[in-house]
């Protein structure tokens, strides 16, 4: 009896610290809580709320799918029992992927001190100026617009075997759900797109680019389309597998493993490797860390990096491969994650690949620079040759964004 009657006590003690709190919770009220958006300037968030005391402290907390940065927003408001406030997000074009997860919750705060936070509210900023479809099949959810499911189908057809060799050949896998919004047009696209300037984007056709860890864009009418869904899918599994806080993959590696996934070695890539090998003019490995700012570098820059990457399948397997991108998961630098995993640095990879293809060592190739170097002056002067700069142009209407490739 007495254990009940101390329960009992200790049950009433409870409710009399707890009730205070609960009833301060009852003194605020939301009437309405909504938002709306305009693809892509902005977004609106709206709030009605009332409370038995004077309303005089809103805050609006919002954040962009996974990102770990959270924003905070003070709408202005006249401080009444009933109050109605509002936030517009403006924004800059490609600011927000279409696509992306928009979270949100309002704290409202009363003059007697009651506050009470919202549930959180979630929803996807898509591009509203399309009525949207949909397939999803295992980790790919794919949205196009204007055409039939057979045009949606092969599309999401394509991307799951890309996913598919990318694991037999290279053994990685899509670690999470990744959206791909394919669009009809370079000019509908365009909206959805960090702006460049009007010269890049008058020559530049971005064929697919990743916006977000999870999110690539796709121009999905493209006669090369399923080759930018290998490459940019590629990217977005390989950036999931290996994302950390420290250090970023070299260039050679990521822009390798996409160029990899689409198969064989493209006939512009493969001459100017060829070509390359044949002038001893191959850029070094460790030259390949970032991308070249070279126009006349960029079909070389592509065609090393596949190269170097299929020395290393070949050569060593995709157990090893697999064994790379976690150990780059774990922050590594290139040249300490090569050595755990393969035993030796850049600078012997390199001399391993330029043997496997027959080019001559790196020391070879400066010798014979330098040779070259010393021989006098002489013939014909190439850049005063007009028209010889716009031998580059045809390389520059094809851009996938997220790897930089034109």
């Amino acid at each position: 009896m007495r254990r009940r009657f101390s329960l009992l006590v200790l049950a009433l003690v409870v409710l009399a610290v707890l009730s205070p709190l609960v009833l301060a919770q009852e003194e605020i009220a939301v009437i309405a809580n909504t938002y709306e958006y305009s693809f892509p300037r902005q977004i609106v968030f709206r709030l009605a709320a009332t409370s038995s005391s004077e309303i005089n402290e809103i805050t609006l907390t919002y954040r962009v799918g996974s990102e770990p940065v959270t924003n905070r927003a003070y709408p202005e408001f006249r401080p009444a029992q009933q109050v109605e406030a509002e936030y517009v997000w403006r924004l800059q074009r490609g600011e927000i992927p279409p696509g992306s997860d928009i979270e949100y919750y309002w704290r409202i705060e009363d003059a007697a001190g009651n506050a009470l936070e919202t549930e959180f509210v979630t929803f996807t900023y898509m591009d509203d100026r399309f009525t949207w479809q949909s397939l999803t099949e295992g980790k790919i959810i794919l949205y196009w617009y204007d055409a039939d499911q057979t045009f949606g189908r092969g599309l999401l057809n394509s991307a799951v075997e890309s996913l598919t060799r990318l694991e037999e050949n290279v053994g990685v896998e899509l670690e999470k759900p990744v959206k791909i919004i394919v669009y009809q047009s370079k000019a509908d696209m365009q909206e959805a797109l960090i702006a460049k300037g009007a010269i890049f984007e008058e020559q530049i056709i971005t064929l697919g680019t990743v916006v977000a860890p999870d999110i690539m864009l796709l121009h999905g009418t493209h006669s090369e389309v399923d080759q930018t869904i290998a490459h940019e899918l590629t990217h977005v599994v390989v950036g999931l597998a290996t994302k950390n806080p420290y250090a970023d993959l070299p260039a050679w590696l990521n822009e390798g493993l996409a160029m990899y996934n689409e198969g064989e070695l493209r006939s512009g890539n493969a001459r100017a490797l060829e070509k390359a090998i044949r002038q001893n003019k191959l850029l070094s490995i460790r030259s390949l860390t970032s991308m070249t700012g070279n126009p006349d570098e960029i079909n070389l820059f592509y065609a090393q990096a596949y190269s170097v990457v299929d020395f290393l399948l070949r050569t060593y397997g995709k157990e090893k491969m697999s064994e790379l991108l976690l150990v780059f998961k774990e922050g590594s630098l290139t040249d300490d994650a090569l050595m755990k995993v393969y035993s030796f640095d850049q600078d012997e990879l390199e001399a391993q690949w330029r043997e496997s293809i027959g080019a001559p060592s790196q020391e070879e190739a400066e010798r014979a620079d330098e040779t070259e170097a010393e021989k006098p002056a002489g013939g014909i002067c190439w850049g005063a040759l007009p028209g010889v700069a716009l031998a580059v142009l045809p390389f520059l209407f094809k851009y996938r964004g997220n790897s930089g490739e034109l």
